[in-house]
């Protein structure tokens, strides 16, 4: 699988002059739609208020029934030209594009009077419609007490109409004044302002960003920087037993941060220093255990076949310990030409301490099967001579089965001190449990009388026996093996060899556990008899 490419850092410097852009172009545009918005409003209030102005003005001026009688007749007087004079006066006061008065007809109006025609307004006619004429019909109104406005956009310019109404001696709305204004190019006015008020903002807020920036870069970027290049020479050069310590003097918490890093980079030196001589000891135990292990394992038997020279038997062991060493052992061996002893023996707890009380044991019994003692008299004076030296707290025991059997006969004896029920195999039969009562385990009480049991093998019996690292090994949903399993392996090859069925009983445990790790030590010990074949069929 790929991986996925590196995403690109960006720099702390320039992650701080982004940030700085930011908040300057924040404040500029902040400032500009405040100053925009306050030019728009004082420009309504400006050139709609001179409006409102100059029109009700004129319109209070001028006689309503002057305006009737110039509308019907369409003839002028000296009060005509003085009107015309006014409204010519009021329009260059006010900066006015113009100023008219006209009568509102159905879908008309009729001009009485107009600063842009030299005075020859009186009588023309205009179509009156659109937005112009809702405006319009709007001031001329019986009750209409206010200035109405007609805005129009030409082009980029903004004229703006305000209407006020003449009316006659009764209150009655005859006519309407008309001033009419072209607003400068706003567009322009405000794009004019809004650079002026960007180039007095630049200047007075670049200055103390850049001295902002600058403390920024002495007080926070660059000891940061340090900081990160302290860490990145520490981690690339762990080895060093001298600190790598940056030299920040801040006088704040940046400070207090590289006082930690250095108290840290020390403590984690010291602790790579401990880890060191840690692991060489580790290595070194490891290494001891190995030892042990080879030597453990040079103690029982490991050649096979054990005796090529013999056809009347067949045997083979095993034995795996859970940790380096174990405390299970198996032993096999001719006292005489006629007699073979069998031990297959665990002892309780695991690692150096079994390993070694393992050692101990086995020497013990074997020494006294050897001396020709019978299996119950080894375990009584092997019981008795582990008690004299078992001082470890809590007291080790260690579980025994012993038989020897009289190869020319197929007669034996056996002892079983609290070890697991052995496994028999008629020649004409399936495995099956030999279960019986026990005798405790060795070095537990002392001047203890062991049982021991007469039993005899025909041509073609096979017998196995093992510890209890077989019935419960136990897998990931904590399931023991059990005998059951046990019996259903051994039966599903019942003419395999000894060497077989130990490797047949290994797959059957491997297969249950799985991934589970193996939890105590697993020893096996199979038997194949090939002599005469008559007498008892009991074993014990």
């Amino acid at each position: 699988m790929s991986k996925a490419p590196k995403k690109k850092r960006k720099k702390l410097t320039a992650k701080a002059i982004l940030g700085l852009i930011f908040v300057l172009a924040f404040i500029v545009v902040f400032v500009c739609i405040g100053i925009t918005w306050r030019y728009i409003d004082d420009f309504d209030d400006s050139h709609y208020g001179t409006a409102f102005t100059l029109t009700h003005t004129a319109s209070e001026y001028i006689d309503g029934e002057k305006v009737i009688g110039y509308y019907e007749n369409r003839e002028t007087d000296d009060y005509y030209v003085q009107v015309q004079e006014s409204l010519e006066l009021l329009r260059s006061e006010g900066d006015l594009n113009r100023m008219y008065v006209f009568v509102p007809l159905e879908n008309e109006i009729v001009t009485i009077w107009s600063t842009d025609s030299d005075g020859n307004a009186l009588g023309v006619r205009l179509v009156f419609e659109g937005e112009f004429k809702k405006c319009a019909m709007g001031a001329f109104s019986d009750d209409s007490e206010q200035n109405v406005y007609f805005n129009e956009q030409n082009g980029n310019k903004l004229v703006i109409t305000s209407f006020s109404p003449i009316r006659d001696k009764g209150g009655k709305p005859i006519a309407l004044v008309a001033s009419e204004f072209q607003g400068e190019n706003i567009i322009i006015k405000i794009a004019e302002f809004n650079l002026a008020t960007l180039g007095i903002v630049l200047v007075s807020g670049i200055i103390p960003i850049l001295i902002f920036y600058r403390k920024t870069k002495e007080g926070v970027l660059m000891p940061i920087k340090r900081l990160n290049t302290a860490a990145k020479q520490m981690v690339g050069d762990l080895e060093s037993e001298k600190p790598v310590l940056p030299d920040i003097h801040t006088g704040d918490e940046i400070e207090e941060l590289s006082d930690s890093f250095g108290q840290m980079n020390r403590e984690l030196r010291d602790y790579i220093g401990q880890l060191r001589l840690a692991t060489a000891e580790k290595e070194r135990i490891g290494a001891e255990l190995n030892m042990a292990k080879d030597i453990q394992a040079a103690q029982l038997p490991s050649t096979f076949p054990a005796f090529p020279d013999r056809k009347d038997f067949d045997i083979y062991a095993s034995m795996t310990p859970a940790k380096e060493v174990g405390g299970d052992f198996y032993d096999f061996f001719l006292v005489d030409d006629d007699h073979l002893a069998m031990v297959i023996a665990d002892v309780s707890g695991k690692g150096i301490p079994a390993s070694l009380f393992m050692m101990i044991s086995m020497i013990l019994i074997k020494n006294r099967l050897k001396a020709g003692d019978s299996p119950s008299a080894a375990l009584e004076k092997v019981n008795n001579q582990l008690i004299e030296t078992n001082n470890i707290k809590p007291k080790q025991f260690v579980t025994v089965w012993i038989a020897v059997l009289e190869l020319s006969t197929g007669r034996g004896k056996a002892a079983n001190a609290g070890h697991e029920h052995p496994v028999l195999k008629r020649a004409d039969g399936a495995y099956e449990l030999v279960d019986y009562r026990h005798s405790p385990p060795v070095s537990l009480i002392r001047g203890l009388r062991y049982r021991e049991h007469d039993f005899e093998m025909h041509a073609g019996d096979r017998l196995f026996v093992y510890t209890d690292g077989v019935p419960e090994a136990m897998n990931s949903e904590h399931e023991l093996f059990g005998t059951d399993r046990l019996l259903t392996v051994l039966n599903s090859d019942q003419n395999a060899s000894p060497r077989q069925v130990l490797e047949n009983v290994t797959n059957g445990i491997n297969a249950f556990v799985g991934d589970a790790e193996q939890f105590d030590d697993i020893t096996m010990l199979g038997f194949a008899y090939y002599g005469p074949d008559e007498g008892n069929t009991d074993i014990s």
